[in-house]
């Protein structure tokens, strides 16, 4: 890397530092509705080292007169930027949550817990379906998500094995090329 090149990169570094450093926010959020049901999501937004777990929690309240019938929350996520492909299958062991019928004035919170597997920036929702033909899917608010790299690479235990493994091979087969070079000769 050149000194010009590293002094392009040294601003985006201190970004990525200071954002880092940013805590999770929690103030909570709140989805349209679809006249019964309304989802709220714990957190906006979230700062973390890509691969590290994040929880969250989703309430999903009946505001209607009558109760809802039974609903399917499913989780999703999206790239906020074109470049990584995003499957939420890796991101989330559960990505579907089934809700028995809310009664008029009730609740229920699902905990959603999901891990970045690169850094970038992420968008994480919740949709709200039934088997009733006449229920209106309903989103959570979006939970922003921005995964830094992570930083720490032990390398006084990733250098020996990168240099050994690939040099174990080559002393295998020197080993016994010399053993039956030796064997032909003592006969």
């Amino acid at each position: 890397m050149t000194l010009k090149h590293l002094a392009k990169a040294i601003p985006l570094i201190w970004l990525m530092l200071l954002m880092s450093l940013t805590p999770v926010t929690a103030s909570a959020q709140t989805s349209t509705t679809d006249g019964n049901v309304s989802v709220t999501i714990d957190k906006d937004s979230a700062s973390i080292v890509a691969g590290d777990w994040i929880t969250f929690h989703t309430v999903i309240s009946n505001t209607g007169d009558s109760a809802t019938p039974p609903l399917v929350a499913n989780f999703n996520v999206a790239s906020i930027h074109p470049g990584p492909h995003v499957d939420p299958e890796d991101w989330s062991p559960l990505r579907t949550q089934y809700i028995d019928t809310i009664q008029p004035g009730g609740s229920v919170e699902l905990a959603w817990e999901v891990h970045t597997l690169f850094e970038g920036d992420f968008a994480i929702y919740v949709t709200i379906v039934s088997q009733e033909k006449s229920f209106v899917p309903v989103g959570s608010p979006t939970l922003h998500i921005h995964a830094g790299p992570d930083n720490v690479l032990p390398l006084n235990e990733v250098i020996p094995v990168a240099v050994i493994v690939p040099l174990f091979p080559l002393a295998l087969l020197l080993f016994t090329s010399r053993s039956k070079r030796n064997q032909r000769v003592a006969k």
